[in-house]
């Protein structure tokens, strides 16, 4: 309580620096980014394909897209029933993930929070459906190097919202792979095979279940982690991410 009273004092008399636009934050804002910013979120608005939410240009839907896959999901066998997502991996949003997981600016946090908050508030499948959510882990080595795992965030704060179990040790990241910010979607796919090893396995069987990570790009490493749940006869299998490369 005295240390936020006194962060509180600091910023009413020495403001910070919005960590996007460089103008000084709100007092007692301690997420890095101001509220002009934040205010300035892209959020994913129909119409979108009905399993991996992937936007579709208005002008090529007519008619309700409810039902519409995309060419990728008409042609390709669906490992998860849908992804949900909030917003889109661009503008404030793409900066703000990147200050998260490589600044390390968990103040950030505070507001993603918020936004997951108003989405599952609005837009979320019955909680009654699922059984267990699991974040997507890291190598050890990389959650020794960033100190915290952004998509156990995620989930953690999706399950106290939810009461839904957080089963954080079963899916494993066994393998160190590279980054996979620059790779195409081949080799992404390449890069994350044998990444993952299922602990227990058994425990899944009959299991609903929701897969939690930060960012959808390509969706490699959720088709790698859905894969193997597969095999050990889950259920059913959602997704959700914070955002969507569009």
């Amino acid at each position: 309580m005295v240390k936020k009273v006194a962060e509180g004092v600091i910023s009413l008399f020495f403001p910070a620096e919005c960590k996007i636009c460089r103008r000084s934050l709100e007092p007692l804002n301690r997420s890095f980014i101001c509220t002009s910013c934040w205010s300035k979120v892209k959020w994913l608005m129909p119409p979108y394909c009905s399993r991996c939410s992937k936007p579709f240009p208005p002008s090529d839907v007519l008619g309700e897209s409810s039902c519409l896959l995309c060419e990728e999901c008409r042609t390709e066998p669906a490992l998860y029933k849908k992804l949900l997502v909030p917003t889109l991996y661009e503008g404030v949003m793409k900066e703000a993930i990147h200050l998260l997981k490589y600044g390390r600016k968990k103040g950030i946090f505070l507001e993603i929070k918020k936004i997951l908050r108003k989405y599952l508030e609005q837009n979320f499948l019955s909680f009654s459906e699922l059984d267990e959510i699991i974040p997507i882990p890291l190598h050890r080595k990389k959650l020794k190097q960033r100190g915290f795992n952004q998509a156990y965030l995620l989930a953690h704060f999706i399950s106290g919202f939810s009461k839904l179990k957080l089963v954080d040790r079963s899916l494993l990241r066994i393998r160190e792979t590279r980054p996979q910010i620059k790779l195409n979607k081949r080799e992404r796919a390449a890069n994350l095979k044998d990444a993952f090893q299922v602990k227990n396995g058994t425990s899944f069987r009959g299991k609903a279940v929701l897969l939690v990570d930060d960012v959808y790009t390509t969706g490699a490493t959720l088709r790698e982690a859905a894969r193997l749940l597969r095999t050990f006869e889950t259920r059913e299998i959602y997704v959700l991410t914070l955002a969507r490369a569009p």
